[in-house]
């Protein structure tokens, strides 16, 4: 058991999480906390860094264990139609449910979703 897990505990056990997370923001710990500094370790106990990821463009939970995206693979994999076709399916859903799950993050989903068809059809975002 490393000194980390012997101080807060067991962070898969939502209980012990939250008491960290408590403590960490009571004693100041979280001041300037910055998400995209973060790294976690995977199901296999891989790390995964989160530098430079953001939820709407650039999930970390997309990037494989490669760091190749979900969707460049999904491109090469399905060709250039099925792609834009399966990115319409998706911009249509995020628009779809944008106020009542996501809010705004939806919307810019779905923006980042057509702005993918018009990179896999060549054309310039703008």
């Amino acid at each position: 058991m490393t000194s980390y897990v012997k101080r807060v505990g067991d962070l898969t056990d939502p209980e012990n999480f939250e008491k960290a997370v408590a403590e960490a923001n009571k004693n100041g710990e979280l001041d300037n906390f910055d998400v995209s500094e973060l790294t976690s370790c995977d199901i296999n106990g891989s790390t995964i860094n989160h530098r430079g990821c953001d939820p709407v463009t650039k999930p970390s939970h997309y990037a494989g264990y490669t760091g190749i995206e979900c969707k460049t693979a999904m491109e090469s994999m399905l060709g250039t139609d099925a792609y834009t076709a399966y990115m319409q399916g998706c911009a249509f859903k995020y628009l779809w449910r944008w106020k009542e799950k996501n809010g705004v993050e939806d919307l810019q989903k779905a923006r980042e979703c057509i702005g993918n068809m018009l990179d896999a059809l060549g054309c310039d975002r703008s």
